[in-house]
């Protein structure tokens, strides 16, 4: 009896998730505030340790976003200046080319984390951050 019950029941389960309507799969958004560390990887250098703030918002092109990055200095935010940031959803990555390197971030859930690295692919600085709420 107890195996003609396990049939049944996965009989019915197997309905039942046929049924159900599929969720579409969470889209990660990197839209919004993050806060988090910036930290130099290269420890003979001007680098410093920096607590970051980066506000990132749309731009008028799907793929392309802007990132105000921010410093805390004497908790004050500073500013570092604003790039221009391309988007792959499918990957969840952000990738932000600059004059002195590539800024190359991953979405996890609510982190984004990520690193800069030289044009000579040196890895300068690590970041992790967290969605601001």
């Amino acid at each position: 009896m107890s195996r003609r019950f396990a049939c049944i029941a996965a009989v019915i389960a197997s309905a039942l998730a046929h049924s159900l309507p599929a969720q579409a799969p969470v889209r990660p958004d990197p839209v919004g505030t993050w806060r988090g560390t910036s930290l130099c990887q290269l420890r003979l250098s001007a680098c410093h340790d920096e607590v970051v703030v980066y506000r990132i918002t749309r731009t008028r092109t799907t793929d392309s976003l802007s990132m105000d990055a921010r410093k805390i200095v004497d908790g004050q935010e500073e500013d570092m200046g604003v790039l221009g940031c391309r988007f792959d959803a499918t990957s969840a990555r952000l990738t932000c080319a600059m004059r002195n390197g590539v800024w190359d971030f991953t979405i996890r859930r609510d982190s984004l984390v990520g690193e800069l690295r030289l044009p000579d692919g040196t890895r300068f600085r690590d970041v992790r951050t967290v969605r601001a709420r």
